[in-house]
């Protein structure tokens, strides 16, 4: 019986041992029934201890590989061995390379995260033994609670805790609500946020494309094309900026009470205005109960929380709890949500991070309206803008510098002349650089 041991390895010698024994019993180097050396005589074969022999031999007693006789020692079991076949151990998986961009959009600034906070939080959380158990499938009440008081005051949301649900993402609930709605055709933005024509691809749900004003949605396409679903992006369109007017947002409102259609609502980013007081959501204008809410932690806490929410009206929430739908957010990170929001360090880090964002944003835009003759859109909210050279075809370029193209949000192929500048991750200096240096190879009038 060979056995080599590498006493570099990171790898605890008896989780070695077991492995290359386990690896030979199901291999069919060693024989069914065939007796397996000594603790004693291993223990002096490979120069180890008479522990780390016994930890080994219980893993595979554990798992049945071995079995003992009494005051003879250890066997192999009788197991039918694995079919051999051609297949490599390690298959090479194509995956689709993901694009990185210079300046992203959905990131933010790592450093502005209040990490202590959370981290004392987390471990007030993870010491409570009651979390440990399964919760409420629809999201933790105390989340609940906290959300609908705070969507209230900030957003004007109207609801009961029992309207209000957790998933992972944005992109979770609507795949949730297209399964309650028995999956409608839907009219979207366009250009639009890519993830809503994919999920409406994947479910084979059929779209139908309304284009996007300097008010938001065009109304008159909405109700030409009547689908039983509109998906709107009312507060800061993507991603154009665009904020829908209080004249459209009414018409909305209106044709969906009168044809029984329903209005879904993503209100990203409606934390981050700079200029003004925010319109208040659809939802809370709605008096007849045919809005769909939905919003995200992903920006005013960290993108990799995956936590979002939605409200929904009063006949789909009862759906939702009929058809036992669940939230798949593990019960202590909402937890931790809440408690940070109970304990109002939520509405400090948002309104501290406005401030920095705010200046950010105006710090790179002026820069750029005064260095260079380009045009500057949707910087009014959010963490992103639109830069723009009319007549000129930028995508090559984009590509070249890792810019965001903006004809990929369009479904026609339009905003070729567009690029989209995240400006949540990166510092004033590095993005005027990256900006500089593509700039630099635009034929643009410098300023």
């Amino acid at each position: 019986m060979l056995i080599t041991l590498d006493r570099q390895s990171e790898t605890p010698l008896f989780k070695q041992l077991y492995n290359v024994l386990k690896s030979q019993i199901l291999d069919g180097s060693l024989d069914s029934d065939e007796k397996l050396p000594s603790k004693r005589q291993l223990m002096t074969d490979l120069s180890i201890s008479q522990t780390t022999v016994e930890h080994a031999y219980h893993l595979l007693l554990d798992e049945d590989l071995i079995y003992s006789r009494e005051k003879s020692g250890f066997y192999v079991s009788v197991i039918e061995q694995l079919k051999q076949t051609d297949r490599r151990m390690q298959p090479e998986i194509r995956r689709p390379k993901e694009k990185e961009y210079a300046l992203p959009l959905g990131t933010i600034d790592t450093t502005l995260v209040q990490s202590d906070v959370l981290k004392q939080i987390a471990r007030e959380v993870h010491a409570d033994p009651e979390l440990l158990n399964k919760g409420d499938d629809s999201g933790e009440r105390a989340l609940k609670e906290q959300l609908r008081q705070y969507l209230h005051i900030n957003r004007g949301v109207t609801c009961a805790v029992d309207q209000i649900f957790i998933g992972p993402s944005t992109e979770f609930l609507l795949e949730q609500v297209l399964y309650l709605l028995k999956h409608p055709k839907m009219t979207i933005e366009d250009p639009g946020y890519p993830i809503i024509r994919r999920v409406l691809d994947r479910l084979g749900s059929g779209m139908d494309f309304a284009p996007v004003q300097e008010d938001g949605i065009d109304i008159d396409a909405v109700e030409a094309l009547d689908n039983p679903v509109t998906h709107v992006t009312p507060s800061h369109q993507f991603p154009s900026g665009a904020v829908m007017s209080l004249q459209k947002r009414i018409q909305l409102l209106n044709h969906a009470s009168t044809r029984g259609h329903y209005i879904i609502e993503d209100d990203y980013d409606s934390e981050f205005r700079y200029t003004g007081r925010p319109l208040p959501s659809l939802q809370g204008l709605d008096q007849n109960d045919h809005t769909i809410y939905m919003s995200t932690f992903s920006k005013s806490l960290y993108p990799s929380l995956r936590l979002s929410c939605m409200v929904l009206p009063a006949a789909l929430a009862e759906r939702y709890y009929q058809e036992a739908l669940s939230c798949n957010v593990p019960r202590q990170m909402q937890h931790i949500v809440a408690h940070f929001m109970a304990e109002g360090y939520l509405n400090r880090h948002i309104n501290r991070m406005r401030k920095i964002y705010r200046k950010k944003m105006a710090d790179v835009t002026q820069w750029l309206r005064a260095a260079h003759s380009v045009e500057i859109y949707g910087e009014h909210t959010g963490m992103h803008f639109m830069l723009r050279i009319p007549g000129t075809d930028l995508q090559e370029l984009a590509r070249k510098h890792g810019l965001v193209p903006g004809n990929i949000y369009a479904n026609n192929g339009d905003l070729r002349d567009t690029v989209v500048i995240g400006i949540g991750e990166k510092e004033v200096e590095e993005i005027r650089q990256i900006l500089d240096a593509f700039l630099e190879d635009a034929p643009i009038t410098r300023g």
